[in-house]
């Protein structure tokens, strides 16, 4: 064995790589003694026998596991590691699932790294969002480049009894509602004046567009509506012949168009509506119209049960169209206003204007910023005090301003600064709700404190860093939409719930109701439909139009959730090997899929009404993960579009696999004097003592060794887990003097 490199070890075992464990011993090799065994870079001769037999067997590497927990669970079970999670109303936003590192109950027990087209907001359920429909087409792109800047607005609405959004998109505002669908009993013309009959409450208004089908020649086409005498019967103008009332069999069907035009402008004749708002009752906004060669500030109001022929403001009001006042001296460049506290906050220009609904003329401002080219984006109130918003280049301030006891707003010579953002982060939208202002800008989405005392604000960290500006709110229960679009492309919006704190001011969040899209197109504005729980939304963009949709009843055709990275808190190596997702799949299907780290997803299973929820056993990826996700895909169902899957949690086991360690134990002889297989003597007086110093001294180190088998070549890094002499009689002659026996054991590393 002499001259050969201890590394080559036989031909069949050499060692082919650094085994990546340094040792400070160093490595034997044997010359004119042929020993059996070194470790440490010490050489022994063994001394095996039936009655010190050489042991070697593998080191334990399971421990038992204590469940500290409130509740037994993951913990309390052998053999498997176990990763289980029974609720996702925790929100978006995590990378990695490791709920032993939170407190008990913490939100980050029940949140997952990304999902779409997915509700998780009722605990313990996991289903399809609805779908959205393509209403109406918007126009009004967004404008600027630095700074963009939207011309869409929406707002709840109600009117004579109809739920709806008013909608203004740049030179149009159009109330939005869904569309209606009757079925017709009943005909009758008097008069150049049909009436229609329908076979239940009908829930039409005035000013509906709706078109008649299978009633007769006469009564088909498409029709305003202009009158409602009934709940269960309409009219509108038909030149022809009279008709006696009668029966209408087969039945007929009326449909409504979702859109109700309200004002139209028209571009390149007339200018755009700058801002809009209303108080229940009336419509508000602002323009500018020509005043001697010059265009200026003014000011219309209309009812909100009128549409654009009850009245009309171009050039002149007419119909229930009120022209409240006309600016002698101010042109709009831009504007924002809100109906807040029973007046109205107009700000034009860098100006804050306080407002009565019944104004005939533009009071003096209540504050006018020193900036000329301050831009204000937004107006919102809390109990104590009214706030403005806005920008100067890339520095944007929320200002404050405080109601003195007769419930008039001040006049002020400089606004109260209440907080300023961070440099290049513009405020977009103010939105007070359940005493927390929420903040959209540019940059994402933050929330603020409010102090019912002065009405000062703490606004936190960005819950949720967007790909757009954030223009607008809406809020309903404990929940906030914000338009922030889906991903980079889609139009949509994210939800976040103000009852579950994950961090200080930063809250639970999920992406929400979308529109899938070819083209990138801004999310701009969101309100519901009138008092109902449905929520609408609009897009746009600065080359196509976009358009405004409303949530539907059916579910969304697929949608997934992704759980953060699973690791089971250590970076060992593990084999994730089976999975098992409960719920109820009577009604569609759900995918699981694996995800690795590099984001390869594979298909494990599928559940649905034929196929139960088993666990199964996850083949793919092959070799062992430091992590893995879960990747759940469900889909609605194929014969009922209102339905779908209902996933209630799901449960992953895997196994340890780091390398097993291997504990051997094996005597060798230690005397003055030894002899090898090969008759050769080796030693002198006092050499066992010392090499059974230089041995304890290498083992109270507690350092890595490398052992040696110098009869196969076989070497390993090991630590020394116990040494035990024992002094012995030497064995024949080729042994003398002081000594005896060291049963040595290692352990492999």
């Amino acid at each position: 064995m002499a001259g050969r490199d201890i590394t080559e070890g036989r031909a069949t075992r050499a060692i082919a790589v650094d085994v990546g464990v340094v040792s400070t011993t160093s490595i034997w090799q044997n010359t004119d003694v042929a020993y059996d065994v070194a470790i440490g870079g010490m050489p022994f001769i063994y001394a095996i026998s039936d009655a010190r037999p050489y042991i070697r067997q593998t080191a334990p590497f399971r421990k038992e596991q204590f469940d500290n927990q409130t509740e037994p669970g993951e913990q309390s079970l052998t053999g498997w590691w176990i990763r289980s999670q029974q609720s996702f109303h925790g929100g978006d936003g995590i990378t990695f699932y490791d709920p032993a590192q939170t407190t008990s109950n913490s939100p980050d027990h029940y949140r997952f790294a990304d999902s779409r087209g997915i509700d998780v907001w009722t605990q313990g359920k996991v289903t399809l969002l609805n779908d959205v429909t393509n209403t109406h087409q918007t126009t009004g792109p967004i404008v600027g480049t630095d700074h963009q800047h939207t011309n869409q607005h929406a707002r709840s609405i109600q009117w004579n009894g109809c739920n709806g959004v008013l909608l203004h998109d740049e030179f149009d505002v159009d109330k939005i509602y869904p569309s209606i669908t009757v079925s017709i009993t009943n005909k009758a013309l008097t008069t150049n004046v049909a009436t229609l009959t329908t076979s239940v409450a009908h829930g039409l208004t005035v000013g509906m567009t709706i078109v008649i089908t299978d009633v007769d020649a006469t009564f088909n086409g498409s029709y305003r509506i202009t009158g409602v005498p009934t709940t269960t019967t309409f009219t509108y103008a038909k030149v022809a012949s009279d008709v006696t009332s009668t029966a209408v069999s087969p039945v007929g069907t009326g449909v409504t168009d979702p859109v109700i035009h309200y004002i139209d402008y028209i571009s390149g004749t007339d200018r755009k509506v700058f801002a809009i708002c209303d108080d229940g009752i009336n419509a508000y906004w602002i323009t500018n119209k020509t005043a001697g060669g010059n265009q200026r500030l003014t000011m219309f109001k209309k009812p909100l049960t009128g549409d654009s022929t009850t009245g009309s403001s171009n050039p002149n009001a007419t119909g229930d169209v009120t022209q409240m006042f006309q600016s002698g001296d101010i042109e709009i460049q831009y504007a924002t206003m809100e109906f807040i506290k029973d007046r109205i906050i107009l700000c034009v220009n860098n100006r804050v204007y306080e407002l009565a609904t019944t104004a005939t003329s533009l009071p003096s401002p209540v504050y006018t910023n020193p900036n000329t080219n301050y831009h204000y984006t937004s107006v919102a109130a809390s109990g104590p005090a009214i706030y403005t918003a806005g920008h100067s280049g890339i520095y944007s301030t929320i200002q404050k301003y405080t109601l003195s006891t007769a419930g008039v707003m001040p006049t002020l010579t400089s606004a109260v600064v209440a907080a300023e953002l961070p440099a290049g982060e513009i405020v977009e939208k103010l939105y007070y709700y359940l005493g927390y202002m929420c903040i959209g800008t540019n940059k994402g989405i933050r929330v603020a404190t409010v102090s019912d005392q002065d009405g000062s604000i703490t606004y936190g960290p960005l819950i949720l860093e967007t790909s757009q500006p954030v223009y607008d709110f809406a809020g309903r229960d404990r929940f906030i939409w914000a338009a922030t679009g889906v991903g980079a492309l889609d139009g949509g919006l994210t939800r976040f719930d103000l009852s579950l704190e994950v961090e200080p001011l930063r809250f639970a969040y999920a992406n929400d109701v979308y529109v899938a899209q070819s083209t990138e197109h801004y999310t701009t504005a969101v309100a519901f439909v009138g008092t109902t729980n449905r929520i609408a939304f609009t897009t746009a963009h600065n080359t196509t139009d976009g358009a405004i949709y409303l949530e539907s009843a059916e579910s969304l055709p697929s949608g997934y959730l992704q759980t953060g990275y699973i690791r089971y808190n250590t970076l060992e190596p593990k084999n994730f090997k089976r999975l098992v997702a409960r719920g109820d799949y009577t009604y569609g299907s759900m995918t699981l899929e694996t995800v690795t780290a590099d984001g390869t997803e594979y298909d494990v299973v599928s559940y649905d009404s034929s196929v139960p929820p088993v666990e199964v056993t996850t083949s793919n990826p092959q070799e062992a993960q430091e992590y893995l996700a879960y990747k759940f895909i469900l889909y609605r169902d194929g014969s009922d579009a209102t339905k779908g899957p209902i996933m209630e949690g799901y449960q992953a086991k895997a196994t340890i696999a780091t390398p097993r360690q291997r504990v051997m134990r094996f005597p060798v002889y230690c005397y003055d004097v030894e002899t090898d297989r090969y008759n050769v003597q080796v030693g002198y007086e006092g050499r066992a003592f010392d090499r059974i110093a230089q041995l304890e001294s290498v083992e109270e180190n507690g350092d890595v060794v490398t052992w040696q088998d110098l009869t196969t070549g076989e070497s390993r890094q090991a630590v020394i887990e116990q040494i035990s002499f024992t002094r012995l009689t030497p064995p024949d002659r080729g042994f003398t003097g002081y000594g005896g026996v060291i049963d040595i054991t290692i352990r492999t590393v």
